[in-house]
């Protein structure tokens, strides 16, 4: 097993472990199927429903979780998440002592790469998309909101310009 990522079963997870991550966020994969992602600080898991396989990017074996697990996944634990049945679960993520906040992690859910600083929110699929993949399909992505660091971005000298009518240019004759 990779020794990034430890998972106790079930049948094994203690009664204080179920009770403390009931305050922790949970999430719900909703239509997310498949979506890179990597770990830059310790995140623990309790999943209440369904079921996922990581597919670790250095090529070691497929990590299954599912419904009753309890997971602890390590910085530095880089995947492809497959959902393969609608999973729910309780998460929270564990900064090291005295560690700087770290921005939200957000990758391109195409290529993978790294867009906190720029990407497109397509909230149908909740899909994060570079610029680069969005620019190649933008028809696609139609309705995705822009955002940087994670947050709406409206560009306001854009919006300016767009409510300003069109000078005329004058032509000598």
């Amino acid at each position: 097993m990779n020794k990034l990522v430890e998972i106790v079963p079930g049948e094994k997870v203690t009664d204080e472990y179920k009770a403390e991550a009931k305050s922790w966020t949970k999430w719900d994969s909703k239509s997310r199927k498949k979506f890179p992602y990597k770990y830059t600080e310790e995140e623990r898991i309790l999943v209440l429903e369904g079921s996922a396989e990581l597919t670790p990017d250095d090529g070691s074996d497929v990590v299954t979780i599912s419904k009753g697990d309890q997971v602890t996944i390590h910085p530095g634990f880089d995947c492809k998440w497959k959902i393969t049945k609608r999973i729910k679960k309780y998460f929270t993520v564990i900064a090291e002592e005295g560690a700087p906040e770290p921005p939200p992690a957000i990758t391109c859910d195409v290529c993978g790469n790294d867009c906190v600083a720029e990407s497109y929110f397509v909230a149908e699929d909740e899909q994060d998309i570079c610029p680069k993949c969005f620019n190649k399909e933008k028809d696609k992505y139609e309705g995705a909101e822009y955002q940087k660091e994670g947050v709406k971005w409206i560009d306001v000298d854009k919006k300016k310009e767009e409510g300003k009518p069109k000078k005329k240019r004058k032509t000598k004759k």
